[in-house]
């Protein structure tokens, strides 16, 4: 019993000393990214003072234009942990003069959402948190993460005066910049599906911008016998013959697809899987009768394909008045 007393007081020691040690390196590391990013305000404001800019400014706007252009300055993140001392020419915003790159202390982030600080707006901020991506990984696992052990801390410009470790909860205006500037994911048109929050106006996808893309199944063929027409995507056939008709689809990420294929006439088939083959027989009471058939596909997430141009076949069934 004395054993098992001795070996649990020091379980419970290691576990207070491992608790203490996390908590306090918490701090250490948020206190540390603040002052950094304190500093590359205070090194911006500095470069702002001395004008080093002003002439260069002049010569990329072009000398012909009238007035003298005065350049002003941010700090603009261009990732979740990377950013940039800039200076913008006039309005050429999306063409800033790169002063320096910088990157936040090892395990430190900016939280998503904010896109950095500009000096010369009345309030402008970024929010900082700490093991983020540790995080994220352990809540893949358990599915949780208690909320004290999530730590944030903001670092705001309010009318020239820098706020570091406020717990400020407006940050104001901040630089344009890219999806990736912002902490969001610029998901693929095409193959993929933006979810959760949205941001529009980011720099390099206005519309696409999402906290996280899921992936898309997406069609990479659908065949027919007979074979139909590439250019219209058409076939002809009598009335009361039949089409096969064959899918080949990438999945994604996703473990299952179903696939549904509506033949145009009011029926519809459905399959299981990557790669699949249905028939129809088509019949027409008239001289002639035209059909439209289309596949949708579906993963096991709920996720659809994007309609395109190969997921529909148009069939004329020619009739026998």
């Amino acid at each position: 019993m004395r054993v098992l007393r001795i070996l649990f007081s020091g379980l419970l020691i290691v576990v207070l000393l491992a608790t203490g040690a996390f908590f306090g390196a918490r701090e250490v590391f948020l206190w540390w990214a603040s002052r950094s990013v304190v500093s590359a305000v205070q090194e911006l404001a500095r470069t702002q003072t001395k004008g080093t800019f002003a002439q260069q400014c002049q010569r990329s706007v072009g000398s012909d234009v009238f007035g003298t252009v005065e350049p002003t300055y941010q700090v603009r993140f261009l990732s979740n942990t990377e950013y940039a001392l800039e200076v913008v020419c006039g309005e050429q915003a999306k063409e800033p003069i790169l002063i320096t790159r910088k990157t936040l202390p090892l395990f430190v982030s900016k939280v998503p959402g904010s896109s950095g600080i500009l000096p010369d707006a009345a309030l402008s901020g970024i929010r900082l948190t700490v093991f983020a991506e540790q995080f994220a990984l352990i809540k893949t696992f358990i599915g949780y993460i208690p909320e004290f052990f999530v730590r944030e801390r903001a670092v705001v410009l309010s009318e020239g005066l820098v706020l570091a470790d406020t717990d400020a909860v407006e940050l104001g205006v901040g630089p344009a910049t890219s999806c990736e500037g912002y902490g969001f994911m610029c998901c693929d048109s095409q193959t993929q599906m933006g979810a959760g929050e949205s941001l529009s106006g980011a720099q390099n996808c206005p519309s696409t911008c999402f906290s996280s893309c899921i992936t898309r199944p997406v069609l990479l063929s659908f065949t027919t016998a007979p074979f139909i027409n590439p250019q219209t995507r058409s076939l002809q056939i009598a009335s009361g013959g039949t089409v096969s008709f064959h899918y080949v689809a990438d999945a994604g990420k996703s473990s299952d697809l179903s696939a549904v294929i509506y033949f145009g006439d009011g029926q519809r088939a459905q399959a299981q899987g990557s790669a699949g083959s249905f028939e129809h027989v088509y019949t027409c009471a008239t001289r002639s009768c035209t059909y439209t058939a289309k596949i949708d596909l579906t993963d096991n997430w709920g996720v659809t394909s994007l309609p395109g141009k190969l997921d529909t076949v148009a069939i004329t069934v020619s009739g026998g008045v």
